[in-house]
């Protein structure tokens, strides 16, 4: 811990189902070389032996809290997160992952007041899931991570609690998944990331785990697809990608009914031609894609 007692990070954990996978993570926990942490863990409604299992884990180097809500989505374990989090800084990692030994002490060391961070994931296996940054950049946006940096893969980012309290995830009725780049797209606006070129998530998808489902969710959230393009269509570069935006934006409109959100950006006019577009995509959903 630091000297005011209070832990610089909040590792959160967001679970469902996970009972035999957080005993790795937990390990991972008790193997840092640093403790300056707490190990926030919401269950999401878990109907196996998650609770029980979460009650054997025990440290005296950091604290454990452990927290089960009603099933809302990861989204809703996030922001019960960001309400509840001691930490000055805010680390989301799933339950089918863990850290490296050394990565609460690097994380600690990398952390600024105004700024968050932006680091490496790999595999079990060692097989990089995050493409390198460029040697001369020091911080970007993650929008600008991706689009003007032209780096691929997955990243692990650390958010000061302060900032990340003001962008939490919308919440829909009836849907239990929102993006998160809806998220970060927000917190692009109140800060950038520093870029940490250090592995510190190792990760292990699960064939059930939200990154093996995006056709199902896409269907079952339409409403969360729907702001994720309608915030894109200002956020992207070219007129045929930003075409492109605000017909996936009319289209999942459609599909939210009333829970779609209204666009009021600069834009105004190409997203009101590009409604025809929106039903071609409704369309191909309906036909390829089985919604």
């Amino acid at each position: 811990m630091n000297d005011t007692d209070m832990p610089t990070i909040t590792v959160f954990t967001p679970t469902y189902n996970r009972e035999e996978t957080l005993r790795r993570l937990y390990d991972s926990l008790c193997r840092q070389t640093s403790f300056d942490f707490e190990w926030l863990i919401v269950d999401d409604g878990s109907t196996d032996n998650t609770e029980n299992t979460v009650s054997m884990f025990s440290s005296a180097y950091f604290t454990i809290r452990y927290v089960k809500k009603k099933n809302g989505g990861k989204h809703t374990a996030y922001n019960f997160a960001l309400e509840h989090a001691m930490g000055t800084y805010l680390l989301c990692v799933d339950s089918d992952d863990f850290l490296t030994p050394d990565a609460i002490e690097v994380l600690c060391e990398a952390v600024s007041s105004d700024c968050g961070i932006c680091a490496y994931k790999s595999t079990v296996d060692g097989i990089a899931l995050s493409s390198e940054f460029p040697p001369k950049v020091k911080e970007t946006t993650t929008f600008g991570l991706y689009s003007e940096l032209n780096c691929c893969g997955e990243y692990t980012f650390v958010y000061p609690v302060h900032i990340a309290r003001k962008a939490p995830f919308p919440v829909f009725a009836g849907e239990s998944f929102v993006t998160e780049s809806v998220v970060y797209d927000r917190l692009d606006k109140l800060c950038k990331v520093s870029l940490l070129p250090k592995v510190v998530t190792i990760c292990e998808y699960q064939p059930d785990g939200l990154s093996a489902r995006t056709t199902e969710l896409m269907k079952r959230n339409p409403a969360g697809y729907c702001l994720y393009f309608m915030q894109r269509i200002d956020l992207v570069d070219g007129l045929v990608t930003r075409l492109l935006m605000a017909g996936k934006y009319q289209c999942f409109g459609i599909l939210a009914q009333k829970n779609r959100t209204a666009y009021r950006g600069k834009h105004q006019l190409l997203t009101a031609v590009s409604f025809p577009l929106g039903l071609l995509f409704l369309l191909y959903y309906k036909l390829f894609r089985g919604f």
